[in-house]
């Protein structure tokens, strides 16, 4: 019995490591890259395309999309098309060297 809670533990951080580092991470500012974050049933293009938010990169994700924020109207946006999570995404923009 002790196993289990051990290991539930441990798969339970597992799974929910990276919930914690999407909710933590700063908001989204308007003129700044934004990391878009969709649920695995929607494509996170598709949520920028109908929101009317310009991309910042090309490559295809398929659970994110990262954007330009032209206003604060646009953040509302994403989250009425389907987005879980608008996030900065300075440093991710900067790890794909964009």
């Amino acid at each position: 019995m002790p196993n289990f809670i051990i290991l539930t533990s441990c798969f339970a951080t597992l799974l929910l490591a990276p919930l914690l580092a999407l909710l933590s991470a700063p908001a989204a500012v308007p003129g700044e890259p934004a990391l878009v974050v969709s649920p695995p049933w929607k494509r996170a293009i598709d949520i920028v395309v109908s929101s009317d938010v310009p991309e910042l990169a090309t490559a295809s994700s398929p659970l994110g999309a990262l954007v330009v924020i032209p206003d604060a109207r646009a953040i509302g946006r994403l989250f009425e098309n389907g987005a879980w999570f608008v996030v900065d995404g300075k440093r991710i923009a900067q790890l794909c060297a964009l």
